[in-house]
């Protein structure tokens, strides 16, 4: 059985961009969103490649490369799938070695205008992890131009 997560951040993001007020912003007896603005996007993923990658690495690595899937992977894309162009840059172990770890932390925890601030939502350990997995995120395996360019030639092309 395969199982996917959803990133609640992913689709919260994806709906402010669209327009679509949140639950939080909604005015007592404002009307709903309009269904017909509201779209789901799809993000390919070759299961095959990320499960046989997470088998032989420790187990922080595999905690952290878990935790990426579910909160940061929709935007970074740092499991190498050449499915989509990314709203967030490209992070490996190269730019962790540039940003050292405190900056990364702080960068993560407090957020930015396009990124929303985990410092409540991760753990200390969590933090830990995901710093450990990306030390081991090496740069060969960022989607080239032409497997960006070739995204949405399929059923499963995730598209912008």
């Amino acid at each position: 059985m395969v199982r996917t997560n959803i990133s609640v951040y992913g689709l919260l993001a994806g709906m402010a961009l669209l327009g679509v007020p949140s639950v939080a912003s909604a005015q007592p007896g404002a009307t709903p969103p309009d269904p017909a603005r509201i779209t789901v996007t799809k993000r390919a993923y070759d299961i095959k490649q990320i499960t046989d990658a997470a088998a032989a690495v420790p187990e922080d690595v595999h905690h952290g490369r878990t935790l990426w899937l579910q909160r940061c992977a929709y935007c970074h894309d740092g499991v190498g799938q050449p499915s989509y162009r990314t709203m967030g840059p490209w992070i490996d172990a190269q730019t962790m070695q540039q940003m050292g770890d405190a900056r990364f932390r702080a960068v993560v925890a407090t957020g930015s205008v396009r990124m929303p601030g985990f410092r409540y939502a991760f753990q200390p350990q969590q933090m830990n992890d995901l710093v450990s997995f990306l030390k081991t995120v090496s740069p060969d395996q960022k989607p080239t131009a032409q497997q960006l360019a070739g995204r949405s030639a399929g059923p499963e092309g995730g598209g912008d």
